[in-house]
């Protein structure tokens, strides 16, 4: 197995975003990556992973530091696997390109087959942003990645010239001959897709993340939501187990209205709340709720907490922001309670 790493300038316009409130309003402090694999097909029930690539983002200098793992015959995917596995323990989160679809699950079936421990990682997928919460799916006739980059105006930085699917012909050619110039290609057209990756962050400025977020959740250390939402009855945030998986459940009570419970073979939580409905709207009894205090922005905005109860939709439109900022109150709380 090859390792390669050097290290990286983030663009303006990248660090931009990394530094700005929306962003910050979300992940804050949290360890990033860029993430991209190559593979030898479609499918990780046949096909190996060649090369893991990482852009490691610290954001307390918004430095970058480009990590590539290769296998150089298909006997070392375990060898690359246990690489990036190992790196993605000492990252919060993932920032793919249509990562949920493949990157991630390709990643954790291949692992599974080699008996590789894994961790479940929160993956900021910019694909599914583009497609789900923003308008440009309806200007652009392409949602690919390269037809980002034109449209991000960042086309001329890459340059491989090479498909995913010409990489893969390539890595046959390159483990039957080991010509450097072959190797060359297939660890270019990886590091372009990683290095492009970062310069396409900026297209979070498109997205209206106070609503997205709903749907794609936030990183918390040891676990991630994966999405809330305001039912009927209860308000709810679900979520995923990273390490240390527990089986917990915990009933409403006189401090804590809410009922919460881990399960540790699915590697899931979930929070129930109780929502309580009144001619003009929706509120959360938040009254006996201690974390409150300690919490910033909507919920400590006196119009949108009255009396000990946190509105959280008026008049058939939600408030966004008071319902992440409980989401992210309640997550807080319940991963405490169940340490």
């Amino acid at each position: 197995m090859k390792i390669i790493e050097k290290s990286v300038v983030l663009e303006d316009s990248t660090v931009s975003v990394l530094s700005s409130k929306l962003f910050n309003r979300f992940f804050k402090g949290e360890k990033i990556a860029v993430f991209d694999i190559e593979t030898t097909g479609l499918s990780p029930k046949y096909n190996n992973i060649i090369l893991a690539g990482f852009v490691i983002i610290d954001t307390s200098n918004f430095s970058g530091k480009l990590i590539q793992y290769f296998a150089d015959n298909p006997i070392e995917e375990r060898d690359v696997l246990g690489k990036a596995i190992e790196t993605l323990k000492d990252i919060d989160f993932v920032i793919t390109y249509n990562g949920k679809s493949f990157d991630m699950p390709f990643l954790y079936e291949r692992s599974s087959r080699l008996s590789l421990p894994y961790e479940q990682i929160y993956n900021l997928d910019l694909y599914q942003l583009v497609k789900n919460h923003s308008t440009l799916k309806e200007t652009l006739g392409s949602l690919s990645q390269k037809s980002m980059e034109k449209f991000m105006g960042i086309a001329s930085n890459r340059d491989d010239e090479i498909s995913g699917g010409e990489s893969v012909t390539l890595y046959t050619k390159y483990t039957n001959s080991l010509e450097k110039n072959l190797l060359t290609q297939i660890l270019l057209h990886n590091s372009d897709d990683v290095l492009q990756l970062t310069r396409l962050i900026p297209l979070i400025k498109y997205f209206d993340m106070d609503i997205a977020i709903k749907k794609l959740g936030f990183p918390l250390g040891e676990i991630y939501v994966t999405g809330f939402e305001c039912g009927i009855s209860n308000f709810i945030v679900k979520g995923m187990q990273r390490r240390n998986l527990k089986d917990y459940i915990s009933f409403p009570s006189v401090d804590f209205l809410g009922k919460f419970e881990f399960l540790k073979e699915e590697g899931t939580w979930y929070i129930e709340y109780p929502v309580y409905t009144r001619k003009e709207g929706k509120y959360l009894d938040i009254s006996t709720f201690e974390p409150v205090n300690k919490l910033r922005s909507e919920i400590n905005n006196p119009s949108s907490c009255v009396n000990g109860k946190l509105i959280i939709q008026e008049n058939g439109i939600d408030n966004h922001m008071a319902q992440y900022d409980f989401a992210l109150a309640l997550a807080e709380e319940v991963k405490k309670r169940v340490k």
